[in-house]
């Protein structure tokens, strides 16, 4: 790949993801570290990103793209696997939710279920829900994050821990055979973590681009996880680590 377009790739995953890491971008380029540290200090004088220790962040606006950027991508994907995990929830089931963008469509799915008790700290996914008032919606407070329209932070660890549910359903940023689950935004993974520890299953979200890469924080191990819901099969590998771990493939 030649320099403009990989600048241009990592431009786009700081549009995405509002992060990015120096290791986990050569490994994925297939470059040495220093040639993406020179990626990094071109996009900074471009007024793209700002350099932080271990990689960048985007420069636009405290992320203020991110959330935009992350409902244009995989859109199709998205739905596949809103739909597909909607198929899981019964009628009085509860639920938390962590916020993101295809969780947000997997909102629209099970909106019109009845009895539903829903944890989610976000706006998007609360104001969703409470379409239907036969459903009861408790927002987890915290710093709120205008960016991702959601709440974060310790406040959001400490309000999940009071509560239990069936089920945690969870977005994810990558899906490795070595690391496991992971996301790129280590407040994300905080909540998603904590979220898992207080549920009795656990359904994955992930649509095909985010299995075989790893994100810098992790969300959980395969034997963690009950369900993976996706629009399409895994490589045999990745089905394999699922299999081992017990971890139940749903998709399409």
């Amino acid at each position: 790949m030649k320099s403009g377009e990989r600048i241009q790739s990592i431009k786009s995953l700081l549009d995405l993801y509002g992060r990015v890491s120096v290791v986990e971008l050569a490994k994925q380029f297939g470059v040495a570290q220093e040639t993406i540290r020179r990626d990094i200090v071109k996009l900074e004088k471009d007024g793209v990103a700002r350099k932080i220790h271990g990689g960048a962040v985007t420069s636009r606006n405290k992320y203020e793209q991110t959330l935009a950027a992350r409902f244009k991508h995989q859109i199709p994907q998205k739905h596949d696997v809103a739909r597909l995990a909607a198929g899981l929830i019964l009628p009085g089931s509860t639920l938390f939710i962590d916020f993101g963008t295809t969780t947000n469509v997997f909102a629209e799915q099970i909106k019109h279920l009845s009895d539903l008790t829903v944890f989610t700290n976000s706006h998007l996914i609360a104001a969703t829900m409470s379409e239907n008032p036969e459903n009861e919606i408790i927002v987890l407070g915290g710093r709120y994050d205008g960016s991702v329209k959601a709440n974060l932070g310790p406040m959001v660890i400490n309000g999940v821990s009071q509560f239990l549910a069936d089920f945690a359903v969870i977005g994810i940023g990558g899906i490795d055979r070595k690391f496991g689950f992971s996301n790129q935004n280590i407040e994300e993974a905080t909540v998603a973590r904590s979220m898992i520890d207080r549920s009795a299953e656990t359904i994955i979200l992930a649509d095909p681009g985010k299995f075989n890469r790893h994100g810098i924080a992790h969300v959980a191990d395969f034997h963690q996880i009950d369900y993976l819901v996706s629009s399409e099969m895994p490589d045999e590998e990745l089905c394999d680590v699922l299999s081992r771990g017990n971890v139940s493939l749903v998709t399409s």
